[in-house]
């Protein structure tokens, strides 16, 4: 039994240079040392794929966080054959006019839309989703938007909900809880709406399900990964950080 409920959330940043480099990561001037070499790797082959590259100065600056249109961009660079736009501009209002419009546009389109808008206005048939496109993105949003590529080469998970609270529960800041009508039901929300009738579970709410499948399989295929317990859904993700996941979920979605 499904029970539905609804959403709503905001926030703003700018863009930072992406495109072909020849830089490799040794050659940055703020990754000598020990401090970034848990992602050297990662940045090597994100420059080299010329998914990210540098800054004129020298540096890549790897502890700068970035926004959800620079991790579009970056994700559609990499897996440039996902694309559901049809030559047509993005759905999201506030991305059409954006620098970002058509990396938005072939990537959360179509279905996605209503799973990934921040902000709805109008009336059936004409509704306005906006995404809030220069919102700092969190290690959650990460998780949700890669999971389009999990959903693209057929690896998502479908676990029962039980397993899904189950693994929710080996982590000191994943919340599953039954939903109340204030609450936010929106996928960038790191929070899982799950109740019980009759000993029974159920999503309480709209894209639950996408929620709870998209931390599942992310989860186990180590793609985003914890410390200490610590998943850390709300901190910003932030350019290593970027490199190295999508470095991961390019190695783990091959076929």
């Amino acid at each position: 039994m499904l029970k539905k409920k609804w959403l709503i959330m905001p926030l703003i940043v700018v863009p930072l240079f992406f495109a072909q480099s020849s830089y490799a990561a040794n050659t940055f001037n703020d990754l000598q040392g020990k401090k970034y070499e848990w992602a050297a790797e990662s940045i090597d082959l994100m420059v080299e794929k010329g998914v990210i590259t540098g800054y004129k100065d020298g540096s890549f600056k790897p502890g700068k966080t970035i926004t959800k249109a620079e991790f579009v961009h970056m994700f559609h660079k990499l897996f440039p054959e996902i694309n559901y736009s049809d030559g047509k501009s993005s759905e999201f209002v506030d991305v059409r006019k954006h620098w970002a419009n058509k990396d938005f546009a072939a990537i959360i389109n179509g279905d996605y839309v209503w799973s990934f808008f921040e902000s709805l206005e109008g009336q059936y048939p004409d509704y306005k989703f906006s995404i809030k496109p220069d919102k700092p993105l969190t290690r959650w949003d990460i998780m949700m938007i890669s999971s389009i590529r999990t959903n693209f080469t057929d690896q998502t998970l479908h676990p029962e909900i039980e397993d899904v609270v189950s693994a929710a529960s080996n982590y000191k800041d994943i919340k599953v809880r039954p939903a109340s009508y204030y609450d936010n039901f929106s996928v960038n929300y790191p929070v899982i709406y799950i109740d019980q009738d009759e000993g029974e579970y159920y999503y309480d709410g709209d894209s639950q399900d996408f929620k709870a499948e998209a931390f599942y399989t992310l989860t186990n295929m180590d793609i985003i990964t914890a410390n200490n317990g610590y998943l850390r859904p709300k901190d910003f993700v932030t350019r290593a950080e970027a490199a190295t996941i999508l470095h991961r979920l390019y190695e783990a979605t091959q076929k």
